[in-house]
């Protein structure tokens, strides 16, 4: 799961940054003594800048327990607000990882009484009828509000306005208790 310390507005305002590519490998990763831990690298190739490789823990968030395989085409989220080392292809720490092979769009961000995300760029519209399905990041169902919460929000279309406005397929609520 992720650190819940993160989810928490007055901790301190992660950014998190998406990445969409294509998985190209995964391998476990090495200790400094040689061994092999619970901690494995994903290599991702991407449109926009290339390879990425992204470090996979237990505590990062892979949207629905999928297992993930190479071809997979997914978006990888990590905090930028965290220092990274400057190497080539950039290592980061994936925070959430969601696939992405139904050609939907993902956002990661903490969401405002008004469903407006931190730089205002996406606002959610929630049918009364429902049709967006709510879910809390263990799988089950939301009934609360999302409002004031980090959402990984899964939608396909968006308006040309500014907010984006979007009717989300698959919201997961992080709850932060």
């Amino acid at each position: 799961m992720i650190n819940r310390k993160c989810m928490h507005k007055e901790y301190h305002m992660a950014q998190f940054t998406p990445v969409y590519g294509t998985i190209t490998s995964i391998t476990p990763m090495q200790t400094a003594d040689g061994t092999q831990d619970c901690t494995l690298l994903f290599f991702v190739m991407t449109q926009d800048i290339g390879p990425v490789t992204f470090t996979v823990t237990p505590l990062t968030y892979v949207e629905g327990q999928e297992t993930l395989k190479p071809g997979d085409p997914i978006v990888a989220f990590y905090d930028s607000s965290v220092p990274t080392p400057l190497i080539y292809p950039p290592r980061y720490h994936a925070v959430l990882i969601a696939e992405t092979d139904d050609g939907l769009f993902a956002a990661f961000d903490y969401f405002d009484e008004n469903l407006v995300n931190s730089d205002a760029t996406l606002k959610l519209n929630l049918s009364e009828r429902g049709g967006t399905e709510v879910l809390m990041a263990n799988g089950q169902i939301y009934y609360g509000t999302p409002a004031n919460h980090y959402l990984l929000v899964l939608y396909s279309t968006t308006t040309r306005s500014i907010p984006a406005m979007t009717t989300p397929e698959k919201i997961i609520v992080f709850c932060s208790e």
